[in-house]
C-alpha cells in the first residue's frame, strides 16, 4: 500500500516550498543532530507485550506500526534487534528488511540467555527518498518479557581444548553450556572414564604416557536425559616426556697436545636441546649431542665437561662429568744462549721450560752429557774439550696412555772456549822519512782485542790500536817496534819486530867531476849521498843500462862517450839529482872546439807572488876546446823564463873564451817552476848544453779569503781585524793596502802599514768599514809586500738604517735558557711569518745566520751555538737580529761555555 503525504505551494520571488519540506526543515531544526534529522512520527511496536512469556525454539510474533509514514514508499527498510540483558546490549534478529511490512514471525534460538529482561526494537533503515531525514520515526520497542529455557539439548558455549602436556603434570578438560541440571559423562576414546566426576570439568593430577588420547562429554539435561543430550567436540590429550640420557660419557679421557677428539652422549626426550658444560661454564656454541675439542691444549680443553639435556618437559637431565687431561709437551718459554767462555773458568747453560713433572737431558754435539739431567749445565775449570753444540730435550713425566709426545728441544747453541788471538799479518820494516808520517800496521784475529805497541821493548804511550802513526818523524822514532794484542780472558798474542829506520832526502856528500879526455883515457864518476837507497846514472839525462853503482867507469873513452853526466839518487823521502859532469873527449890529431857552461843547474829560489827575479851569468858559455866555438842559439823554455841581456849570434869564441847572459824569471802561478836553458854550438862532440831552471813562486803568508762585516748600521761604522800569518822562515813586510771594487770608498785600513810580520808569527791587519747607506757593500782589498808576495782579500758587508729595531720584549719573543751554553730556544708570543737570523758579536761580526719558516704564537725555533762551520761559537756577549717584513727585532744572548 503506497500513502501519499498532502502537499501545497506557494510563489514568493519564484521560490516553490514543499509542505513536505517545510515541515522538515521546521522538524529538522529543532529536533536534528548533525547532519542528520528525524521525522515526526514513532513506531509502535504492539507484540510482544510486557510481562508475556515465551519459550527458546517457538515462534515470537513481532507486530508494529509506523505513525509517521510507509517507508516503504521511499526505499527505507526496518531493522528488528532483541536484547537479553535488559537493552545492555542488542542482538541482530533481521536487517534491511520488508519498509511496507508490520509484522514478523521469529523463532527464538537455542542459543539466547533466557530471562525475564528480553526486548524486542524494531528502527528504520534510511532510504533513497528520505531527503534530509535518517528516518521518519523513532525507534519503537517492546518488552519486557520473559523467555524461559525449554527442554532442548544442552548448547555449547565453551568447548574443551587439545592439549600437550607433560609427563607427570596436571591437567584439566572444561566445557561450558546452558545445562542447569544435568549430568555430565567424561570419555577418551569414547569410553566413559571410571571415577570421573559428572561435572563440567575433568582433571588428571599426574599425567602419564597412557594418558595420551581423544577426550570427550556427553552433557545430559535432567529434563529428559534421554533426548536432551549433547556430545562436545573431540579434542586430543598429547602426553611427552622428560629427557633421559641414555648413553654417558667415560669418567676420563687423555688427549695428546694438538690432537682432535669428540664427547657423545645421547638422550630421549621431545623437543631436545643440549648445552656442554666446561668447569660449569656453558660453553658457547656447543648444542649438539657430540661436543668436538680440537687442537687440544692444556689451557683450552683441561677440565671437567658435562652435557645438560632440556627437553620441552623439565627437568633437565645432566649427564656424568667427564674430565679431560691433556699430556701436554713442555714449552720452552727462554731458550739457551751461546756461551763462549774463558778456559779454566766456570760458565754454565741453561733452559727455562713450563710443564708437569719436567725432566732433562743435555745433548753435546747429538751425544747425551752424563748427568746432563737438570734444567742448567755448568762447566766447571773449562776446557776446550767442551767446546761443541748443545741442545736439551725435555720431557713432561705424566700419565701418557696414548703415547702422546710429551717431549720438546731447544734450539742449538754453541759452546766455546776463548782462544788466544793470532796474528794474520805481520808489521813490516820501514824506512821513515824525517818530518813525514809513517803507520805501522798489523792484523790479528780474535775477540775483545786491544792493542798495546812497544818501541825498543819499552810500552809507546796512548798507542793501543792495531796502527801506530808516527807522526811527524824525528830521529829519535827509529827504533825496533813491536805490538802485542789481548783478546778476552787477558789472553794475548805479540807481533813479530819491525825496524823503523828513520832516513831523510838523499843528500850528497861527493857529486861527480867534469873530465877532459882523451880518446882512450879511463873515465871514472863517482857519488856519494846519505840514505841512498837507489842509484841511477844518465848521460845526456838518459838513463845508462846497469849503471846502478855509486861509481861508473869506462875503462876506454871514445869521442862518442862525450856528454853530460849525473847520478840520480832515490829513497822513500825522494830523488836527488847529482850535479852534471861535462865529460869532453878530445882527439889529438884533429883541432875542435868544445863546449862547456860553468854551471849545469840555475836556482833562483822563492820569488814572491806578484814579483819577478834576475840572474847575471858572467863568463857562463865557455870554450875548451883546441879550435873556435860558434854559438848558433841559445833558448829559455817555458816562457816564464826569459834571457833579457845576451850575446849577439852567432857567437865565435876562440879557445879558452867565455860569454855572460842574464836571465830572467816570471812566474804566473803560485808553486814550483821548472824550466831548461839550452845552447846549440858547432862542437863535435858535445854540440848542446843543457841547464835546469828552477823558480818557487810563493806567497809567505796566509789569510782567509774573504772577510764579511755583516750588517751593520749605516751612521756607525765596523772595525774586522784580518789575522796574517808568516810561515815562512825569513820575515816579511805587508808595504801597502788597497782597496778597489764598486764600493771602495766604503773600506779604509786602519792598520799604520809597512807592517812587519817575522818569520813563523802572524799579525792583524784591521780595516774599518761604513757602509754609509744601505745596501750591499762588497770591495777587494789589494795587499802589496815585496817580501812576502801580493794577495786580496773579497771584503763584504751590508748597511741597514737603525729605525725600524724592535726590542724584544716589545714583540713578545723570548730566550732561554739565556745565558746558553749548548742551545738556546727562542718563543714567539705572536704568530710570525717566515724570518732571518743573524747573531752578531759585540764586534758587529756575524757570527752565524740562518732563516726560520713562519710560527704560530707559543711557537719557536732552536740555535745550537754553532757558526756555519759547524764550529762553536765562543764565549760572550751577542746580539741576534731577527728579520721579517721590514720589521728587526733585537734580542740580547749570552753564550757561556
Amino acid at each position: 500500500m503506497t500513502q501519499s503525504l498532502p502537499t501545497w505551494s506557494a510563489s514568493t520571488r519564484g521560490l516553490a516550498i514543499t509542505l513536505f519540506a517545510l515541515a522538515s526543515l521546521l522538524v529538522g531544526a529543532t529536533t536534528a543532530t548533525s547532519q542528520c534529522y528525524y521525522g515526526w512520527g514513532n513506531i509502535y511496536v504492539t507484540s510482544p507485550s510486557y510481562g508475556e512469556v515465551y519459550t527458546r525454539n517457538t515462534t515470537l510474533p513481532i507486530r508494529w506500526y509506523n505513525g509517521a509514514a510507509t517507508i516503504g514508499n521511499y526505499g527505507a527498510t526496518y531493522k528488528i534487534e532483541f536484547s537479553d540483558n535488559g537493552g545492555a546490549s542488542w542482538g541482530l534478529v533481521i536487517d534491511n528488511y520488508d519498509g511496507y511490512a508490520t509484522s514478523y514471525d521469529w523463532l527464538i534460538p537455542v542459543s539466547v540467555n533466557p530471562t525475564r529482561d528480553f526486548y524486542i526494537r524494531i528502527s528504520e533503515n534510511p532510504g533513497t527518498g528520505n531527503g534530509w531525514f535518517c528516518a521518519f520515526s523513532y525507534a519503537g520497542t517492546a518488552g519486557p518479557f520473559e523467555v524461559i529455557r525449554g527442554c532442548f539439548p544442552p548448547a555449547i558455549s565453551v568447548q574443551p581444548t587439545s592439549r600437550t602436556v607433560c609427563t607427570g603434570s596436571a591437567t584439566t578438560f572444561s566445557v561450558a553450556s546452558d545445562m542447569t541440571a544435568g549430568t555430565y559423562e567424561w570419555r577418551k576414546s569414547g569410553v566413559a572414564i571410571v571415577g570421573a566426576p559428572s561435572s563440567s570439568s575433568y582433571t588428571i593430577n599426574s599425567v602419564q604416557l597412557s594418558s595420551a588420547g581423544f577426550y570427550d562429554v556427553v552433557l545430559r539435561d535432567a529434563c529428559n536425559p534421554t533426548t536432551a543430550t549433547t556430545t562436545s567436540g573431540t579434542v586430543q590429550l598429547t602426553v611427552i616426556e622428560t629427557p633421559v640420557i641414555t648413553l654417558q660419557m667415560p669418567a676420563s679421557k687423555t688427549l695428546c697436545e694438538n690432537a682432535n677428539d669428540t664427547l657423545r652422549i645421547r638422550a630421549t626426550g621431545a623437543g631436545k636441546t643440549f648445552q656442554w658444560f666446561k668447569n660449569n661454564v656453558a660453553i658457547a656454541g656447543a648444542t649438539d649431542s657430540n661436543y668436538v675439542i680440537n687442537n687440544a691444549t692444556s689451557i683450552t680443553a683441561d677440565g671437567s665437561y658435562t652435557c645438560v639435556v632440556t627437553g620441552t618437559c623439565p627437568p633437565p637431565a645432566t649427564s656424568s662429568p667427564c674430565v679431560i687431561t691433556v699430556a701436554a709437551r713442555p714449552r720452552v718459554t727462554v731458550e739457551p744462549n751461546n756461551l763462549d767462555i774463558c778456559p779454566g773458568t766456570s760458565g754454565s747453560i741453561s733452559v727455562t721450560a713450563n710443564g708437569t713433572n719436567l725432566t732433562y737431558q743435555w745433548f753435546k754435539d747429538g751425544v747425551a752429557v752424563p748427568n746432563g739431567f737438570n734444567s742448567s749445565l755448568p762447566f766447571v775449570n773449562y776446557s776446550y774439550a767442551s767446546n761443541g753444540q748443545y741442545y736439551a730435550i725435555i720431557t713432561s713425566n705424566v700419565f701418557n696412555p696414548n703415547n702422546c709426545q710429551v717431549t720438546a728441544q731447544t734450539r742449538s747453541i754453541r759452546v766455546s772456549g776463548f782462544r788466544a788471538p793470532t796474528v794474520t799479518t805481520e808489521v813490516s820494516s820501514s824506512d821513515a822519512c824525517v818530518g813525514s808520517s809513517v803507520t805501522l800496521l798489523a792484523e790479528f784475529q780474535g775477540s775483545g782485542l786491544t792493542y798495546q805497541w812497544y818501541r825498543n821493548n819499552v810500552l809507546v804511550p796512548n798507542a793501543a790500536s792495531n796502527s801506530l802513526t808516527i807522526s811527524p818523524v824525528t830521529v829519535a822514532s827509529a827504533g825496533d817496534y813491536y805490538i802485542r794484542a789481548t783478546g778476552t780472558c787477558g789472553l794475548t798474542a805479540t807481533s813479530t819486530v819491525a825496524k823503523v829506520t828513520v832516513i831523510a832526502k838523499p843528500r850528497f856528500t861527493s857529486q861527480p867531476i867534469s873530465q877532459r879526455l882523451t880518446v882512450g883515457d879511463r873515465l871514472e864518476l863517482t857519488v856519494a849521498a846519505s840514505d841512498s837507497r837507489t842509484i841511477q846514472w844518465t848521460k845526456n839525462d838518459q838513463p845508462i843500462a846497469g849503471a846502478t853503482n855509486p861509481t861508473y867507469v869506462i875503462d876506454r873513452v871514445t869521442r862518442g862517450d862525450a856528454g853530460y853526466y849525473n847520478a840520480i839518487v832515490r829513497n822513500s823521502c825522494g830523488g836527488v839529482s847529482s850535479a852534471y859532469a861535462n865529460v869532453t873527449v878530445l882527439d889529438p890529431v884533429t883541432p875542435e872546439p868544445a863546449l862547456e857552461l860553468s854551471s849545469l843547474s840555475i836556482d833562483f829560489g822563492e820569488i814572491p807572488v806578484g814579483y819577478d827575479k834576475s840572474l847575471t851569468l858572467n863568463g857562463f858559455i865557455k870554450n875548451v876546446g883546441t879550435a873556435p866555438l860558434v854559438v848558433s842559439g841559445i833558448s829559455t823554455s817555458p816562457n816564464e823564463f826569459t834571457i833579457t841581456n845576451g850575446p849577439t849570434l852567432p857567437l865565435t869564441l876562440a879557445p879558452n873564451a867565455s860569454a855572460g847572459l842574464t836571465i830572467k824569471a816570471s812566474p804566473t802561478a803560485p808553486g814550483a817552476l821548472n824550466g831548461t836553458l839550452t845552447v846549440l854550438s858547432n862542437a863535435p862532440s858535445n854540440p848542446t848544453a843543457t841547464v835546469n831552471l828552477m823558480a818557487s813562486y810563493v806567497l809567505r803568508y796566509t789569510h782567509s779569503s774573504t772577510e764579511n762585516f755583516g750588517t751593520v748600521f749605516t751612521d756607525t761604522s765596523l772595525d774586522r781585524c784580518i789575522s796574517l800569518t808568516n810561515n815562512s822562515l825569513i820575515s816579511i813586510t805587508i808595504e801597502q793596502g788597497t782597496f778597489t771594487g764598486a764600493n771602495a770608498g766604503q773600506y779604509s785600513v786602519v792598520t799604520t802599514l809597512p807592517l812587519v810580520i817575522p818569520a813563523g808569527q802572524s799579525a792583524d791587519l784591521c780595516v774599518k768599514f761604513t757602509p754609509g747607506t744601505t745596501g750591499a757593500k762588497n770591495a777587494t782589498l789589494n795587499l802589496r809586500s815585496s817580501t812576502g808576495g801580493n794577495s786580496t782579500i773579497a771584503l763584504s758587508g751590508n748597511g741597514e738604517v737603525r729605525t725600524g729595531v724592535v726590542d724584544a720584549i716589545e714583540a713578545g719573543i723570548t730566550a732561554s735558557p739565556n745565558p746558553m751554553s749548548d742551545r738556546v730556544e727562542v718563543r714567539f708570543g705572536k704568530p710570525t711569518p717566515a724570518m732571518t737570523i743573524t747573531v752578531v758579536g759585540s764586534t758587529g761580526r756575524t757570527v752565524a745566520a740562518f732563516t726560520n719558516p713562519g710560527v704560530d704564537a707559543g711557537g719557536s725555533f732552536r740555535w745550537n751555538g754553532q757558526d756555519a762551520s759547524g764550529a762553536q761559537v765562543a764565549s760572550g756577549s751577542y746580539t741576534m737580529i731577527i728579520r721579517y717584513g721590514d720589521t728587526a727585532v733585537s734580542l740580547p744572548i749570552s753564550i757561556i761555555r
